[in-house]
Formats: C-alpha cells, structure tokens, sequence
C-alpha cells in the first residue's frame, strides 16, 4: 500500500478496500501524513472486536445500528455497522458522528426505508464508489469455466471488467442526456446486445466467405425443394452497407416473410442474407 501511494501529496486521504486495510499500513501512512479509511477484516483488528458487539447481538440490535472503539491516543478507530449484515471499517479520519441517513431497500416491506449511517460510511461510500461498483457488476454475470490455464481465466475476466466499465459509461452518458431511466438497458440485457452483436458479425463473415464459393449456375429449384430456414440476422448486419438488394425466385410455393410482425408471403429475398421480405 505504502508503495502504491508514493506519489501522492501530504494530507492525502486514501480510501481503499479491506484487502489494503491495516493497522500497520495505517501507522507507516501517518508517518506520511496520509490518512487511511476502508473495510477491514476481522483477524486484522482481533483486539478492536473483542470489544465490539458480536453480529449476533448487532443483527438483533437493528438495522442501523453502530458502534466504535478507539486508540489509546485516539489516532485510530474502528466501527462497526450493522446494515444488511455487520460491516467492519477503519480509519484515521472519520468516525461515527456526526451522523445522518439513508435510503435502504427492506425485502420484508418491500420498500425503502431510513437507516442510520455512520460519517466513515457516508464518506467511504461517496470515494469508493467506481471500483466497489465495478466490482460488484462483475460479480452479478461473471463468466466461467472450469479451467486452470491462467491465460483463459485472465481473458474471462478482462471480458468481464470491459463490459461492466462500458455499461458504466453507457449508463452515465444516457443520464446525462436525460433519457429516461426505462429506456436504459439494464446490465444483462447490456451484455446479451455485445454478444448479439460480436455473434452477428462473426456469423456474416462466415456467410460471406461461403456465398463466395457458391457458383454463378447453381441450380436454384435444388435450393427451393430443401428450402433451409436462414436466421435473420442481427440489426447491425441488417442496417450495414447498402447491399441488401431483393432478388426475385420462381418459387412453386410463396415462403413465408420473415419481417418480424408480418403474416404474407413473398417470392423475394434478399440478395446477400437469402432471407424472404415482403417489399
């Protein structure tokens, strides 16, 4: 940690999560005059939590509910905050007070309802907020596989961290331009677009590739007595350069369009996707 925060200017405060948080790198910081403020694990501040209320009399205390402990000098403190479940916090900063409120979803009620929060919360929350969320969308659709090869591990997870940034961003540009919250694709149906999409591209690529070995005198009766179902590709392969052009087939039988909505049926297809279209 002290490594990490070798550039930065005295007087910094630095916020981080429970894997950097202790009191050893709490002390060498303020040696530094850098000030420290995160979650904490438990076999990390052992004494604090001796003297702090078990989860048990915490979960029963309420929600909302807090307690801190101290330092001799009263340099460090830790706090103990019972939300969904008891958080674990340290800093050389903040505390308790003063305190304030918050909205909270409560399943039982199945609305929001008023919490209590600490001042070390508050502020944690309002610092900390890009990389715990970013975090925490990953872990919601996480890819995985069964494997122990470090390169596809790396690559999952790199998948993994650009879609959530990008949904992140997503997100904000769209609030920013005032679109309305339910216009705003929500984080999985985000992912499910990248890989239509990624899918739809790969496919017409193949499509392309194989149109081109296909001879000029194929016979076309052949192909209509088979008659394969061809999916409709992807809106960004159905909108992409102007070669969708119809091409009309001496056909026994009209086949069915494949137009979404529509119920006629066409002797036209499309040149490039061998898709049937009502014009």
């Amino acid at each position: 940690m002290a490594r990490l925060c070798q550039t930065l200017h005295r007087g910094t405060k630095v916020y981080c999560n429970r894997f950097f948080t202790s009191i050893q790198g709490a002390e060498q910081m303020m040696k530094k005059e850098l000030y420290m403020t995160g979650t904490v694990m438990k076999n990390r501040v052992a004494a604090a939590v001796q003297k702090l209320p078990t989860d048990k009399a915490m979960k029963k205390a309420g929600r909302g509910t807090s307690r801190e402990v101290s330092t001799e000098d009263g340099k460090l403190c830790v706090v103990k905050w019972n939300n969904n479940k008891p958080v674990l916090m340290m800093s050389v900063v903040h505390g308790i007070q003063p305190e304030d409120t918050c909205q909270r979803w409560d399943k039982k009620l199945k609305q929001y309802v008023a919490v209590s929060r600490p001042s070390i919360v508050r502020e944690y929350n309002l610092k900390m907020g890009g990389v715990d969320l970013a975090d925490r969308m990953i872990s919601y659709y996480r890819m995985s596989a069964r494997t122990k090869k470090w390169t596809i591990r790396m690559l999952m997870h790199f998948t993994d961290l650009a879609l959530a940034n990008s949904w992140l961003l997503y997100r904000k540009d769209l609030s920013i331009c005032g679109t309305p919250k339910n216009s705003i694709m929500q984080f999985l149906e985000f992912r499910m677009e990248v890989a239509r999409t990624l899918m739809a591209q790969h496919h017409s690529q193949e499509d392309d590739a194989e149109l081109s070995e296909l001879s000029e005198e194929e016979d076309h009766s052949a192909q209509v007595k088979k008659r394969p179902v061809v999916a409709v590709p992807h809106v960004s392969v159905r909108r992409r350069a102007n070669a969708h052009l119809p091409e009309l087939i001496s056909l026994k039988n009209a086949a069915c369009c494949r137009a979404a909505g529509c119920t006629g049926r066409s002797q036209e297809c499309c040149v490039t996707r061998k898709v049937f279209l009502c014009m």
